[in-house]
């Protein structure tokens, strides 16, 4: 998995706790200290890992923890990856062209794969269909609520289907509230 996902979960954990909570974590999880680079790439079972223990340890379920870090995951991949962007593209129009933009993310970085991210746009929003073989839908939901954050829209995001609850993929639909 690309490294930006692993340090931006760090982050994540340590500005929400500390250090020590963080270090608690990768003990639980069994997990060697590392910092994580974001242009390297790591292993997923060490992702999985410390998602797993995280949840055992926080208050809250594991789905709440994934869309959480999903959000705040959004803009480190918008500044990451900002080059497969168009500067003048609103929500709607990135989320409609979003799986010509994981593709071109997909070609550049070889080393790892991808989840199947697509969007059709249809007025005032788009379904936004996300496959994967990781099961991390309620990171892909955080994902879609941290590009709304970061686009400053106001819209809403729902899940239509989910893996979890046995459909083919996760489907949401991303409605903007004040239009474009």
């Amino acid at each position: 998995m690309h490294g930006i996902v692993h340090k931006t979960l760090e982050e994540y954990v340590v500005d929400r706790s500390d250090e020590d909570t963080w270090e608690a974590i990768l003990e639980q999880a069994d997990v060697e200290a590392t910092l994580y680079l974001p242009v390297s790439f790591y292993d997923d079972a060490e992702l999985e890992a410390i998602l797993a223990s995280l949840s055992e340890m926080a208050v809250q379920d594991r789905r709440q923890i994934e869309r959480g870090f999903g959000r705040r995951l959004a803009p480190e991949l918008l500044s990451t990856f900002g080059a497969h962007v168009a500067d003048d593209w609103t929500l709607l129009e990135l989320l409609a062209e979003i799986d010509e933009v994981v593709a071109d993310v997909d070609a550049a970085t070889a080393e790892t794969s991808l989840p199947a991210v697509s969007g059709h746009r249809d007025g005032d929003e788009v379904v936004v269909t996300y496959r994967s073989e990781r099961p991390y839908c309620a990171i892909a939901h955080g994902v879609l609520l941290g590009l709304t954050d970061a686009a400053d829209a106001t819209a809403t995001v729902s899940k239509l289907e989910c893996v979890d609850d046995g459909a083919d993929a996760c489907t949401f639909r991303v409605s903007r509230d004040d239009g474009e």
